[in-house]
């Protein structure tokens, strides 16, 4: 079930990065809960309208998505930790290039829950704009 999990995790930070929202109905449950750590304003938790939501967005506020690096991927029980490296620009030409660290969580084979932490400065000031945090 490990690699099976890691596999999905993946599929998901791809499907995230280019918008694909039809893949994301797929491998998350419909009570999925994604927590950004820290106090910014583009933290706390969204449910899965939100998360949809944001799929839908970035293809319309990047110039070709979020483009996820896979650094270290480790899986154990129900859950996958990722760390990744994300570049993008955004159509105002600002680049968004953060680090990462994900914890995925599944249930049943599909993501069922995520923390995420990044550079939240970064997201404020660069995404925070695009997507109304």
């Amino acid at each position: 079930m490990s690699e099976s999990n890691k596999k999905t995790a993946v599929k998901f930070l791809e499907a995230l990065g280019c918008g694909d929202a039809m893949t994301l109905k797929t491998i998350i449950t419909d009570d999925i809960i994604v927590t950004t750590a820290g106090h910014a304003n583009i933290s706390g938790d969204r449910d899965y309208k939100v998360v949809m939501q944001l799929a839908d967005a970035l293809p319309k506020i990047t110039k070709g998505g979020i483009d996820f690096k896979i650094l270290n991927l480790t899986a154990e029980e129900n859950r996958v930790a990722c760390e990744a490296e994300g570049t993008s620009t955004l159509v105002n030409d600002k680049a968004y290039n953060n680090v990462y660290h994900f914890l995925f969580f599944f249930r049943d084979g599909k993501v069922c829950r995520l923390k995420e932490y990044l550079d939240t400065k970064l997201g404020d000031e660069v995404l925070g704009p695009f997507i109304g945090a």
